[in-house]
């Protein structure tokens, strides 16, 4: 992940691997994915949205969620296979169809992100570049650069929080993760993962 001035989290969700609640068939070879394709193919019925279409399958989600690539289009598609191994009966498996990879994300992956975090997708550029280097899209080196340029308070930090944090040592992200902890759970008091869940459970 290249990081700059213009970082935005939900951008950078969209150009990273998978997380957390989705697993990529990027490096799956042909006869898994065909496992999927052939299933969809089995459960569906004359007038299905999906039927007849040529589709990829591109993740897995939680349980039997899938997202299939249809290549006729530039649309996407979340499937609940049902495992059937036949033709099922409306509506069945129940289908989301989306416009674009972009729409998906958007729509469902961003948002499902951050209520699983359980923070607002609202946040300030210093917070999202302090979740961001938390999950793994910023490097140490390019969090302490970014530091030093901060105006303390814009960010509304007291004049002793920023100077515990540029006096930190970066080469170490446990003890830099650990001095952020405690700013991030006066912020986000509501907050389902502090910053050393997240680095543990999203860091790629």
């Amino acid at each position: 992940m290249i990081f700059n001035s213009t970082f935005d989290i939900k951008s950078a969700l969209k150009n990273a691997p998978f997380l957390h609640t989705w697993w990529s068939f990027a490096k799956e070879g042909k006869d898994s994915k065909r496992t999927f394709t052939d299933e969809l193919e089995r459960e569906l019925y004359i007038g299905h949205p999906l039927y007849g279409l040529e589709v990829e399958v591109l993740a897995n989600g939680q349980g039997d969620d899938y997202l299939f690539k249809i290549k006729q289009s530039n649309q996407v598609c979340v499937v609940h296979l049902t495992r059937k191994h036949a033709t099922e009966i409306p509506p069945y498996p129940l289908t989301q169809i989306y416009e674009s990879l972009d729409d998906w994300y958007e729509a469902d992956y961003i948002p499902d992100f951050f209520e699983i975090l359980g923070i607002p997708s609202n946040l300030s550029f210093f917070e999202q570049n302090v979740i961001g280097y938390a999950i793994g899209f910023i490097t140490s080196l390019d969090f302490e650069s970014y530091l030093y340029t901060l105006d303390s308070k814009e960010c509304l930090l007291t004049d002793d929080e920023y100077l515990s944090f540029i006096s930190l040592n970066f080469d170490n992200r446990f003890e830099v993760l650990i001095a952020f902890n405690k700013w991030f759970r006066k912020n986000f008091n509501d907050a389902r993962y502090d910053l050393l869940e997240m680095n543990k459970r999203f860091n790629k």
